[in-house]
């Protein structure tokens, strides 16, 4: 039965009376705990009950991470350098963690975590590569880098950082380092007898800084290292990619500029990788302006790197310091997620906060797709009832046993909306099947809703940009100019069935369309307070809404 918001006249009157007694004592900070819903009856229900409350208090930042893993002992996941080991059979994620100067004198040693699945993970107690105690040894702080196996060897890479330069000690700040062992999880040497690499000289490169993230890999019997670096080109200082070569990975050879970014200037170009999928390779690394992962692709292991077919990014500007790996059979692609000062929405973003993983495929034009790790997926099998707390503006129940709604709204800031009750789960996945007729404005989920159509987050798709935003920004704020918290692109065309499924562990949010895209946000007031799905000056179906959990 089509149910809709017509407020008869004693109503109307009922909610002025409502409103000017309430207007005297009205709350305004985003940190209020509820917010009353109007007093009004479902038009066709026989009863006069009250709407429940809505509940936006972010609850206290929890630890127990099992998908988007932190630390057990709370510390974050800053870069990660992960690899399959056919020896075991498992993926192991070698990581920066974040310790600095803390009581044990590290300064972001290397540990690592493995998993054979990307749904839950093992930490490996030892930590892989130390930091110097030395105040002028090359690596007094440890950088991101690089493992590679060969004949049960594993070579790690690393970018040796020493925060005092400039000091009568430390005349450079980074170089190109290597520690190795037989074993995986532990006995990680630094090798003494290695030439630490630095950017070369005469050459015009940023010669004392800003050398950095080898990446190796091989081709055609050549070893190739990454690194990434800044150098004058075409009398512009911008970010570019260094390549060396090796025969043995012990004794490396200058080897040019293997990508300057082209007619972009980068200022860094972090964490650059280049990996192989099918007949197909790709150059992906991490923009430290937009803290965006880009990539590129070719025909050949070392370029000409070309622009894919649609968006450059991979996810939007909460997963940073990609890489990707594979077994062989599936792919995938891992980053960070920062936390932020005070775990505030509003707060600045750290450095380093929880890995995040998403599956890697390709579409028909060999461009990158995000998709659920199978594992995350299929793990989420128990279904959570849904409590329904109200439905607003146009609405149509499409399903008797079911949550299934068509939605619409004709003009701006004119919402409807259906909201359901706080889920009280670490972690759960919200999936549904989303199609549009037309769109003037935007469509999507509301997080943490403190009222029905204003204070809200909107995880939103943007017909006429062609995007899915997240944005904190109160609705009534919100323009063509808005500037999102975070986005990414994805062509939306009415009519279509899109499959949506949306994973929220504590504070992580990901966000998966048509196993296409993905994006990942840090939302402190996801989890435990009011959600549901909206239609501004839209004409929206979701189908099937349905909640699950491990």
């Amino acid at each position: 039965m089509k149910l809709k918001n017509e407020i008869k006249f004693f109503t109307s009157v009922l909610l002025l009376t409502l409103f000017i007694g309430a207007s005297s004592c009205q709350v305004t900070d985003d940190s209020v705990d509820t917010i009353q819903g109007p007093v009004l009856s479902n038009p066709g229900d026989d009863d006069d009950s009250m709407f429940e409350n809505l509940q936006c208090t972010p609850q206290i930042e929890q630890s127990d991470y099992s998908i988007y893993k932190i630390g057990s002992d709370g510390k974050r996941i800053g870069d990660v350098m992960p690899i399959y080991d056919d020896a075991s059979n498992k993926f192991y994620i070698y990581y920066l963690k974040d310790i600095w100067n803390d009581d044990s004198n590290q300064r972001h040693p290397w540990y690592a975590l493995s998993t054979t699945d990307f749904s839950s993970y093992d930490e490996i107690s030892s930590e892989i590569i130390s930091s110097s105690s030395e105040g002028c040894d090359q690596d007094f702080a440890i950088g991101s880098g690089s493992v590679f196996v060969k004949d049960n060897t594993y070579y790690g890479f690393y970018t040796g950082h020493n925060p005092n330069f400039p000091s009568n000690c430390v005349n450079i700040k980074e170089g190109i380092m290597l520690a190795t062992s037989t074993n995986p999880e532990a006995g990680f040497i630094k090798n003494s007898t290695f030439t630490t690499i630095y950017a070369p000289i005469g050459m015009q490169f940023d010669e004392q800084d800003n050398f950095r993230d080898p990446y190796v890999f091989e081709d055609a019997g050549t070893y190739y290292m990454l690194v990434s670096a800044r150098a004058n080109v075409g009398g512009v200082f911008k970010g570019v990619i260094a390549s060396y070569t090796s025969t043995d990975l012990l004794s490396w050879t200058y080897n040019g500029i293997f990508y300057n970014g082209d007619n972009q200037t980068y200022f860094m170009m972090e964490t650059a990788q280049v990996f192989k999928m099918g007949t197909m390779y790709y150059l992906i690394f991490s923009d430290i302006d937009s803290r965006k992962v880009i990539y590129r692709k070719s025909n050949s292991a070392t370029g000409p790197w070309e622009q894919p077919t649609g968006s450059e990014f991979l996810d939007g500007n909460d997963f940073y310091a990609s890489k990707a790996v594979s077994n062989g059979t599936d792919a995938f692609i891992m980053g960070w997620t920062a936390k932020t000062e005070n775990n505030l929405d509003s707060g600045v973003k750290t450095w380093g906060g929880n890995l995040v993983a998403h599956k890697l495929t390709q579409d028909s034009n060999d461009d990158l797709m995000l998709s659920i790790p199978d594992a995350v997926s299929s793990g989420m099998q128990t279904e959570i009832p849904l409590e329904l707390n109200r439905e607003i503006g146009t609405f149509e129940k499409t399903g008797s046993n079911e949550e299934s709604y068509n939605l619409s709204s004709s003009t701006n800031n004119d919402v409807s909306a259906v909201f359901y009750e706080p889920i009280d789960a670490p972690r759960y996945l919200i999936s549904t099947t989303v199609s549009y007729s037309d769109s003037n404005r935007d469509f999507g989920f509301f997080l943490g809703a403190c009222d029905e159509n204003d204070n809200v987050i909107s995880l939103r798709f943007v017909p006429s940009e062609n995007k899915i935003r997240l944005d904190k920004t109160i609705r009534s704020s919100l323009s063509s100019s808005t500037i999102s918290d975070n986005e990414t692109s994805f062509i939306l065309e009415p009519n279509v069935d899109y499959d949506v499924k949306m994973v929220i562990e504590n504070s992580i949010v990901v966000i998966y369309v048509n196993n296409q895209v993905a994006l990942t946000s840090r939302v402190y007031k996801a989890p435990n307070t009011s959600w549901g799905v909206f239609a501004d000056n839209s004409s929206v179906s979701f189908k099937t809404i349905k909640v699950t959990k491990p």
